[in-house]
């Protein structure tokens, strides 16, 4: 079978990692451990975030929840907006939904394709997306240095743990990212409407393996770059206490990696292409 985006490609079996469970992390990068060229974009101040996340935080719960499910991701492909792009929503059945509306500029949904597959291989990459809250990453199948794999075949099909902090709540999460089209919105669907690409994920608890949501990042394309609209999903019974956190968690740390994304992959595409290598994009499109 001819290798495709929705499965991971390999010339031999790949080599699965073990994750420890007594794992010591810490917050923060270390000075022996900022030694990349990419460790310039660890910045631990981050600007407040714009009045429309406070706004929506403080809010609550409305009763827009069918619109924010993940099983309703097609209404995505449709032109306009969403009733509700950023809140927090308590849907007919019980589950607890966020929404999260960011904008990218200069960034083309490539780069983020090209983000989820480079940055779970490390955990100091993984900080630079988040630096107070993210502490942890690990793929299961470390595929960073597998060669002939598209972006999207790096992180779909594949799970990253990770520890991180939701709000004050340290949480250890396995990440398992699926085919859009598991959520009936393929590719193609998607290329048509707009919208380059979709991250679409499980997350489960990394230690007892229970589900605990879902998610999904569906990426625009506008004349400014890229916007992304942020669907998460938990089941019935999720207290409502986690949607302001959760909401501010995806609103921060889109918002870091928005600023700094389009610079982090000309130099990084720059590199694995050789010095004499010329970038995608005019670097006044980076700033």
């Amino acid at each position: 079978m001819e290798p495709t985006d929705a499965t991971l490609a390999f010339d031999a079996t790949p080599s699965e990692t073990t994750l420890d469970p007594n794992r010591a992390t810490h917050l923060g990068l270390w000075r022996e451990e900022a030694t990349e060229a990419y460790s310039r974009y660890f910045h631990w101040d981050l600007p407040p975030l714009p009045d429309r996340y406070l706004t929506a935080m403080s809010a609550g719960e409305s009763g827009s929840g069918p619109g924010l499910t993940t099983d309703r991701v097609a209404d995505l492909l449709e032109p306009g907006y969403c009733p509700v792009e950023t809140g927090i929503a308590r849907a007919k059945d019980g589950s607890l939904c966020v929404a999260v509306w960011t904008p990218w500029p200069g960034t083309t949904p490539e780069m983020i394709d090209w983000w989820f597959g480079w940055h779970m291989a490390r955990t100091d990459r993984y900080k630079l997306w988040h630096p107070q809250a993210h502490v942890f990453a690990q793929p299961r199948y470390d595929l960073s240095e597998v060669p002939g794999l598209t972006d999207r075949q790096r992180y779909v099909g594949n799970t990253s743990w990770v520890d991180e902090y939701i709000g004050p709540l340290l949480t250890r999460l396995a990440i398992t990212f699926h085919d859009p089209a598991e959520l009936g919105v393929g590719y193609d669907a998607l290329d048509a409407s707009g919208h380059g690409t979709a991250v679409c994920a499980t997350v489960s608890d990394s230690d007892s393996g229970i589900e605990l949501g879902r998610l999904v990042h569906a990426v625009r394309r506008t004349d400014y770059g890229s916007e992304m609209r942020s669907r998460f999903h938990f089941p019935a019974g999720t207290p409502e206490l986690l949607g302001p956190p959760m909401l501010e968690h995806c609103a921060t740390e889109m918002l870091n990696l928005a600023e700094f994304l389009p610079r982090l992959y000309a130099e990084s595409i720059a590199y694995a292409n050789g010095p004499t290598a010329e970038l995608s994009f005019a670097p006044s499109d980076a700033g």
